[in-house]
């Protein structure tokens, strides 16, 4: 505690140029050129204002890790068999790759917990559709269910997840559900994948905001200011929460350019809720992953690089 209560202004990220790597065929939405990018993006940033950050490798899951969140037959079949839903085939490569970005998410956490970090960023992390024994949504492991459980297990800390991807971050929720000191609250486009995330479930900490018409009828929009409306309520919960540790899922694919929904956000509107969350916590640990996102090689780096840039520079 004493090391997050004292924490410095200093930014980490978490890297490898491997992450290029992360492709299931040429034409899949998912790409990973997209976290070379955004890396090299807010390496500029940070050079433009004059502020260091540290830059470290990911390392591998281990087993051990998995295993807090996912079945032991399904990580068999990932970590042994190189297998997965998300792709045809069995590839190594891609296994290997699902396996380093959980332990970049866990790295990024370390540097949180015990290395004095303000914001911690892991382009590649919050793959927030994976569930306990399958993949799903191109999210083979469920790396921020697997940090909020260390945290809250083996270092007694309080996470709160804010997770602005357009899609319902279905499997953070589901298996953080039970644990009484993770609070999730997802902001999303109502009625596409996966189709959830429709309700809050306050008695165990899980809050839904879906755009669009909600459930009860209430249209919420679909734009910069509708986005806001629902981290403001975020901020509201998360303040009588007081968690030690907010982790953020900046899914790029809300932008109004993006070819997977119909949201209709903007950078700007991107930099306005890193700048909200960072001005309300000044002092609080922030791990972002990046979640989704699907213009590889324009919008999505764009506003990974410039959320991350606004964590680490706002406040200051």
């Amino acid at each position: 505690m004493e090391n997050i209560n004292n924490s410095e202004r200093k930014a980490f990220l978490v890297h490898s140029d491997n992450y290029s790597n992360w492709i299931f065929d040429p034409t899949h939405p998912t790409q990973g050129r997209r976290f070379i990018n955004a890396r090299d993006q807010f390496a500029a940033h940070m050079t433009l204002a004059g502020e260091p950050f540290v830059e470290e490798a990911p390392r591998l899951a281990t087993r051990e890790e998995l295993l807090k969140v996912h079945s032991p037959s399904y990580i068999e079949k990932v970590v042994d068999k190189h297998r997965s839903g998300e792709w045809a085939g069995e590839r190594a490569e891609l296994a290997e790759l699902a396996s380093t970005f959980v332990g970049g998410t866990l790295v990024a956490l370390d540097a949180l917990i015990t290395k004095g970090a303000r914001t911690a960023i892991h382009f590649p992390g919050a793959k927030h559709h994976a569930q306990w024994d399958h993949s799903s949504g191109f999210c083979v492991f469920n790396d921020f269910a697997i940090a909020s459980d260390i945290a809250t297990k083996q270092y007694g800390l309080k996470v709160a997840i804010l997770d602005i991807d357009a899609h319902h971050g279905d499997g953070t929720e589901n298996l953080t559900a039970d644990n009484p000191n993770v609070l999730t609250f997802s902001i999303h486009e109502s009625g596409i994948f996966p189709g959830t995330g429709k309700e809050d479930h306050p008695e165990d900490l899980v809050f839904n905001h879906p755009l669009h018409t909600d459930p009860y009828g209430e249209d919420r929009g679909s734009d910069d200011s509708a986005l806001m409306t629902g981290v403001n309520r975020f901020i509201t919960l998360a303040q009588t929460f007081k968690p030690d540790l907010v982790f953020i899922a900046c899914g790029a694919d809300g932008h109004l350019e993006d070819p997977l929904t119909n949201l209709e956000y903007s950078v700007a509107g991107y930099v306005a809720v890193a700048h909200k969350v960072r001005d309300t916590f000044p002092k609080m640990p922030i791990l972002m992953g990046g979640a989704g996102g699907y213009l590889p090689d324009t919008r999505t780096p764009e506003i990974w690089a410039a959320f991350a840039r606004e964590l680490v520079l706002a406040s200051h």
